[in-house]
């Protein structure tokens, strides 16, 4: 269960979803979502990695919004993870952008190198955010779905290690507006992107689901 403000975004989301994607992404968001169907009528779990280059930004935004849609289309039992080829820190622009979009958020390290946030979306349930490297034993180093969010990342690992199947769904770094006055607003702009692709890929696979 979502809490109402983020359950109000994910439906204002889902109003406008077809016009809002173009035809050639929604092509390879559907071939992750029949990736993700075959893996959960196998039965052997569905583990889906947000890779990109630092772990700062647009992977988080990824594995949040792939666990927001899992649980708003009810499949609570696939596990979302993001990493980076380096691990830095979640970028508090990151941290601000979700907190406006709804999710209530704490820490109890912020001053630290690479603080450890919890980002909740229900009374009880959170994400846990904070960067590492794809190698931290806290990801899953086996039969995993890779899915790049950066072109970096997407350019320098071909070949993801113990992924099952790799896909690129890249976007554009809202790093480079760190310096403007209006940057949370733009990183706003790129969470609510990468939420519409994941809310489509939950959406379809949920479509696959009925049919059988």
């Amino acid at each position: 269960m979502l809490n109402q403000e983020l359950n109000d975004l994910c439906a204002s989301i889902l109003d406008d979803i077809g016009i809002k994607i173009s035809n050639e992404r929604k092509s390879i968001l559907e071939a992750i979502a029949l990736q993700i169907d075959r893996d959960v009528r196998d039965g052997n779990g569905v583990k889906l990695v947000y890779l990109c280059t630092h772990n700062s930004r647009r992977s988080h935004f990824s594995q949040v919004w792939g666990c927001i849609a899992s649980v708003l289309f009810g499949y609570e039992e696939i596990e979302t993870y993001s990493g980076g080829t380096v691990a830095t820190a979640c970028h508090p622009n990151t941290i601000e952008a979700l907190s406006q979009l709804g999710f209530k958020i704490t820490c109890n390290d912020v001053e630290t190198e690479n603080p450890h946030y919890k980002v909740y979306y229900s009374a009880q349930n959170f994400i846990d955010c904070y960067s590492k490297a794809n190698t931290d034993n806290v990801l899953p180093q086996s039969d995993f779905i890779a899915i790049m969010t950066c072109s970096d990342s997407d350019d320098n690992c071909p070949l993801v290690p113990g992924a099952k199947k790799r896909f690129s769904t890249t976007y554009d770094d809202p790093k480079e507006f760190d310096d403007s006055a209006n940057a949370v607003d733009h990183y706003k702009e790129r969470s609510l992107q990468i939420a519409h692709d994941a809310l489509y890929t939950f959406q379809y696979l949920s479509k696959l689901s009925a049919k059988k």
